[in-house]
């Protein structure tokens, strides 16, 4: 695969973590009984707000959630595609885990059923302290596996898979699904396993998430030219330094050089509020490294300043910049 960046395609990432329902094994649930029984038929978050329930009532509700999972699992079948999808990741020899809302002997007796020997990092909601959309159970798994989030990929089905990998600060692709209103939080969406699959085989550029309204308004051009630019983070740039380098960012510049001899003071810091106030005394490049990492993670903070060049101090003035240095 030879695609650079700025542009990315899911056969890249270095992990997968995969939902189980919906993803591999299809189990048709349908949790509206439960919310009619237990939530007047509103739409709530059903683990998240047995909290709410008082304790007898909630005692019940989890005896019922397990048995309509079950009642699932007895009859899943397959999703069409995901054993082709396993194969390629085994072929590839990319690592995989499973994570999942549903409970583990609900995954293992589905596992069962379709006839499928689950990978040794496979987690329900009874084996994990956290559940997703909590970005600490992505990151949690991402880590076991020995890898940043930066560096994997989210399969799944559901809005909750979604909104999950965007806060661990990971990819995530939409499949089994097109909700147009959730492609907001998708890198990409396939319809069916089968596209996904042949876009692993078969992999195209993509214009990452994060990069979607710069392309919108300037085109791909624009947004190759913008990631090969190594700018200089000023001084005192205005109006503050995160706010420079997002914006910068934001506009597609892929590198940012600091000097080693920089550092988060606490005078720095409180004009950069949103830097995170434990990282005060670290290497400035450091605390930028990581608060652009879950934001923009193809940008890259060097240690080189040969190519770097001395970007405009206002953020403002950085859209020009760009354009008199790449298409003037």
């Amino acid at each position: 695969m030879n695609i650079k960046r700025p542009f990315w395609s899911p056969a890249g990432a270095s992990a997968f973590i995969l939902d189980w329902d919906g993803v591999i094994a299809e189990t048709r649930l349908d949790f509206s009984p439960l919310r009619e029984k237990y939530y007047g038929g509103r739409r709530a978050m059903l683990l998240e707000e047995a909290g709410t329930l008082e304790a007898g009532r909630r005692e019940e509700f989890f005896r019922d959630l397990v048995e309509l999972e079950m009642a699932g699992a007895e009859s899943a079948e397959p999703v069409p595609g995901a054993f082709e999808m396993l194969k390629w990741l085994a072929d590839n020899k990319i690592p995989y885990c499973i994570l999942s809302r549903n409970c583990m002997e609900v995954i293992r007796r589905g596992a069962e059923k379709i006839g499928l020997t689950l990978p040794e990092r496979t987690w329900g909601r009874d084996c994990m302290e956290w559940v997703k959309p909590d970005p600490r159970a992505l990151r949690f798994a991402a880590s076991q596996m020995g890898f940043q989030p930066r560096d994997c990929l989210y399969v799944g089905d559901f809005l909750y898979d979604l909104q999950g990998a965007r806060r661990a600060g990971m990819r995530a692709v939409l499949v089994q699904r097109d909700e147009a209103a959730w492609r907001g939080w998708a890198d990409a969406v396939y319809p069916r396993m089968e596209d996904f699959v042949a876009e692993l085989r078969d992999p195209q550029p993509l214009v990452p998430w994060e990069y979607r309204e710069i392309c919108a308004k300037k085109g791909e051009r624009w947004l190759s030219n913008a990631a090969g630019l190594t700018l200089a983070v000023p001084a005192d740039p205005s109006p503050t330094t995160d706010c420079w380098v997002t914006r910068a960012a934001a506009l597609g510049v892929g590198n940012f050089y600091v000097g080693a001899e920089r550092a988060l003071t606490p005078e720095e810091w409180k004009k950069n509020p949103s830097l995170d106030p434990a990282l005060m005394g670290e290497p400035l490049a450091e605390v930028l490294r990581g608060f652009l990492e879950t934001r923009y993670p193809l940008t890259r903070v060097v240690a080189d300043a040969t190519e770097a060049e001395s970007g405009p101090k206002n953020s403002l003035d950085l859209q020009r910049f760009i354009e008199r240095k790449r298409f003037v």
